[in-house]
């Protein structure tokens, strides 16, 4: 057959691997990241120009970590599909291969 096309299930099994790697750095960045602006406590001051500040930077400080948080999840789910992924082509090419097979 020209032009035809191949699967191997086990390089869907080994970037899932990765993705998985990826999400644990990003929930540990999203925990270092939280921790370090927990740390940092009350950084704008309680002046009016402080809170000024504060009322514009603290939402956004968490816009940011919880986006992080997200991606962390969306990372992991993404391992988790290459992982189906792979055992759907496996079971597909089973199936194919017939009850001989």
């Amino acid at each position: 057959m020209t032009g035809a096309f191949g699967t191997r299930p086990e390089d869907l099994e080994a970037a899932a691997a990765q993705f998985d790697e990826a999400g644990r750095i990003a929930v540990e960045a999203a925990a270092a990241l939280r921790s370090a602006l927990a740390g940092l406590g009350d950084v704008a001051g309680d002046d009016e120009q402080g809170r000024t500040f504060a009322a514009q930077y603290d939402p956004k400080a968490a816009e940011g970590v919880t986006a992080i948080g997200r991606e962390a999840t969306g990372l992991g789910s993404l391992g988790g599909a290459l992982r189906a992924t792979a055992a759907d082509y496996r079971a597909g090419d089973t199936g194919a291969l017939g009850p001989e097979g």
